[in-house]
């Protein structure tokens, strides 16, 4: 098992922007139904949103717009074109975000701008969206600094039932500041890519054409086949478990039951070393449909963002189980529109089952 230090793009989170827009439509809903709100306060055209800002990841930002259907109070999202964004730090240098259109972008129900500069760590970021109907949406937030890891110490186990690969993460916080750790397992699938060199150029092996020409040369002294990973950009979240009472996961759910996140505040270890164990369930891990690599992250992660993935930590246990009069929106911090824009750092491991 080969184990690295690696960064991802921000692709995965345009799953998650799946998730959250549906979880939109629910919350719209539940509003929508109760006597002291309208349904125009929540279905009325709206831009959403979606966007958690990486440490190292380029620009990318998901932005959609809701749109009623009918008089049934029912609402959809649809992409939008004519949108200005910019994004400016504290510096004041300013970046304007285009509307891509590439084929990794089209399954997702927002639009996503991008821009290749990277976001940097303990920076603060400023949005503004100007739309020539919908109006101006802004918001701010803070990537905090890149966590320190200690250790991280692995081992397979048996958790209830279950092979799991047991993560014991160690880390440092930073006394000077309020903190909120979020940690995350993903699965990404990747395929083997096969090439060679020859008279200074690369050609791939995989091709019709690269693997007639490697055969004619491959006696050749120097001529070498290479193999590496090309990520796919398709991740698949893996349940974790935690026993640990400090985190907040205890506060919002049975710890016996998996979670998609684990939360942390420093408000018991402000200045200390940290240690937690958690289980990553191994039932993704191999899988020949879907060969790839594990993912283990320790986020730093900025207030708004961490209490809106909370809270949708929340709902993802107890949507189904309580009555939705009970369920609360998460509050995100977008002014004139709905969703969130948060900023994170991470650290992380790669793991390598599969046999690629």
């Amino acid at each position: 098992m080969y184990i690295a230090n690696s960064k991802y793009r921000f692709v995965f989170f345009i799953a998650f922007c799946k998730r959250l827009l549906f979880l939109v439509v629910v919350f719209i809903s539940i509003y929508s139904c109760k006597k002291t709100f309208t349904s125009s306060q929540f279905v009325d055209d709206k831009l959403v949103v979606l966007a958690e800002i990486t440490a190292g990841d380029s620009m990318e930002i998901p932005i959609g717009k809701t749109i009623k259907v009918g008089n049934s109070g029912l609402i959809r999202f649809e992409k939008v074109k004519e949108a200005t964004v910019i994004i400016k730090d504290a510096s004041s240098r300013s970046y304007t975000l285009l509307p891509n259109w590439r084929p990794q972008y089209l399954a997702n129900p927002a639009t996503v701008f991008t821009n290749r500069r990277y976001f940097r760590s303990n920076t603060t970021y400023f949005i503004e969206i100007n739309h020539p109907t919908l109006g101006v949406v802004k918001a701010t937030t803070h990537i905090p600094v890149t966590p320190k890891i200690i250790a991280i110490d692995t081992s397979a186990e048996i958790y209830q039932g279950k092979e799991v690969l047991a993560a014991t993460i160690t880390w440092q916080d930073d006394p000077t500041l309020e903190n909120f750790y979020i940690i995350e397992g993903l699965k990404e699938s990747v395929k083997l890519s096969r090439y060679f060199y020859y008279t200074g150029k690369r050609y791939n092996y995989d091709s019709q054409e690269g693997k007639v020409l490697y055969d004619r040369i491959k006696n050749i002294p120097g001529i070498e086949l290479l193999k590496d990973t090309v990520p796919q950009n398709i991740f698949t979240r893996l349940n974790l478990f935690t026993e640990d009472i400090n985190s907040a996961n205890s506060s919002i759910g049975n710890l016996s039951n998996p979670f998609r996140r684990i939360f942390f505040t420093d408000l018991s270890f402000s200045g200390q070393n940290y240690k937690t164990k958690l289980y990553l369930d191994r039932q993704l891990f191999i899988d020949p449909q879907k060969k790839g690599r594990v993912r283990l992250q320790l986020k730093s992660a900025s207030k708004e963002l961490y209490d809106y993935l909370l809270v949708y930590e929340k709902y993802k246990t107890d949507f189904g189980t309580l009555p939705s009069s009970q369920l609360v929106s998460p509050v995100g911090n977008v002014q004139n529109g709905l969703g969130i824009f948060g900023g994170s750092s991470r650290r992380e491991r790669i793991f390598y089952f599969d046999q690629l």
